[in-house]
């Protein structure tokens, strides 16, 4: 097998392997197929200089273009198709989230953080770039295909461009006392806070009148109803990942083995038509840990999926999904960026990890996360137009390659205090889905 060593930063000086040449191809083959294997349908340049961010084709950047820096990206001659620059190893280098695995660089989570990136450098976030390549090399195979003969067939891995729907179950009890007198240390400036504090002081009289009693509003956190109806008005159904609490930072307020009222409502989930997954904690990076955390939710819902995504978005691609395929995990929905929307790596397909150290893809299969809500609403501050604006970029991606749109919303962003009008937008957001006439995402055999 042949083996790559790593580099000193993550400009990828070298030609690709014939593995890192095969995993690419192997995610292509969900797109085209034809008689022969596609890498010996079409010819492309196997450049070993480094990457480059200054030159695009019709406005999608080109990691790796050629010497001649033809502005086409392949050509047709008398006898064959030429792929002009090195399609391949950009799109490795995107697919493969090379850049992560390249450098240690991480925030205090342990996450890849977003500044930085070739994403945020180039200003492709909400670009599936990776497809785009995807569509250059699918047309150059299909012409010379037809030139030579042979058989072949596009394809569509989804059937469509399919929308993911899913909620982080973090805090279900909006009046708790320590809940309460956090709000009011935010107000007075002693805790760290993120949104308008006339709006976070309303929140925090609120929460204490309601804990000592003196009213009794309903809780702004159990929105599950109309979450579930929202999405199923439109034929949605929806994932719900519910955290366990294993003594790590930020557990959730509930106890999912002993709480009867966490119990019922998965039930009524699952009765629902709705997914139950694993919510898996900060901490939570070894095998038996996911084992552990799946085997105490499965207990208690034995409907729950082998499912996860990581509390806080806190993946580390260079261990995690191993971990996850060793604990039986099939799909994780955590690849995303927990400051920024957008595609992480380019993509809006799901798509398995590669393991840059044993050369190999991993079984897990990664839906990638195109928006959250608490990075939009809260870290960015963006308003709610700007919101649509976003998605609208990324859904026209989505629908141009039959891909994914994954979002997630959690159960407790619908409070009006905190974000005045933000059950209307809920509706508004799902109504503009239903306008791009997205099919319910369901997992590919791929």
């Amino acid at each position: 097998m042949s083996t790559a060593k790593k580099p000193a930063d993550a400009s990828l000086a070298r030609c690709l392997t014939d593995a890192e040449v095969d995993y690419v191809f192997g995610h292509l083959a969900y797109h085209v197929g034809a008689e022969v294997p596609l890498r010996d349908i079409i010819r492309w340049p196997r450049t070993d200089s480094p990457l480059r961010t200054d030159f695009r084709i019709d406005g999608i950047p080109v990691l790796f273009p050629s010497e001649g820096m033809e502005t086409v990206p392949y050509e047709v001659t008398d006898s064959e198709v030429v792929v002009r620059h090195d399609l391949v190893k950009s799109a490795f280098y995107l697919l493969s989230a090379y850049q992560e695995w390249a450098t240690d660089k991480r925030d205090e989570w342990g996450r890849f953080p977003h500044e930085g990136s070739i994403q945020q450098r180039l200003g492709i976030e909400r670009m599936a770039v990776v497809n785009h390549y995807f569509s250059w090399m699918t047309d150059a195979i299909v012409t010379q295909c037809k030139r030579l003969g042979l058989r072949y067939e596009r394809r569509s891995p989804l059937g469509g461009p399919s929308l993911h729907l899913s909620h982080d179950v973090d805090a279900v009890r909006y009046f708790q006392l320590k809940r309460s007198l956090y709000r009011c240390a935010q107000v007075v400036g002693l805790r760290k806070c993120d949104t308008d504090r006339r709006r976070l002081a309303k929140a925090a009289v609120r929460s204490i009148l309601n804990v000592a009693r003196l009213r009794a509003d309903d809780n702004p956190y159990w929105t599950f109803d109309f979450i579930q109806d929202v999405e199923a008005y439109l034929g949605f159904k929806s994932d719900w990942f519910f955290l366990p609490d294993d003594g790590g930072p930020f557990p959730p307020d509930y106890d999912i083995e002993h709480d009867a009222d966490i119990h019922t409502l998965m039930q009524q989930l699952v009765r629902r038509g709705n997914n139950v997954g694993l919510h898996a904690p900060i901490n939570c990076r070894k095998a038996d840990d996911y084992k552990k955390h799946l085997g105490a939710l499965s207990r208690v819902c034995p409907a729950t999926s082998p499912t996860v995504r990581q509390h806080f978005l806190a993946i580390e691609p260079r261990n995690s999904y191993r971990a996850m395929a060793e604990a039986g995990i099939v799909a994780d929905y955590t690849f995303g960026t927990s400051r920024h929307e957008g595609f992480r790596n380019s993509y809006c397909h799901p798509f398995h990890p590669f393991d840059h150290e044993r050369q190999e893809p991993i079984g897990v299969v990664c839906v990638p996360l195109a928006m959250m809500d608490v990075s939009c609403l809260t870290h960015r501050a963006m308003t709610f137009d700007d919101i649509f604006v976003a998605a609208g970029e990324m859904l026209d991606e989505v629908r141009a390659f039959g891909g994914v749109f994954s979002l997630l919303f959690h159960n407790s962003t619908l409070d009006e205090v905190y974000h005045p009008g933000i059950h209307k937008f809920f509706e508004d957001l799902h109504l503009l889905f239903a306008q791009y006439q997205l099919r319910q995402f369901t997992l590919p055999n791929i």
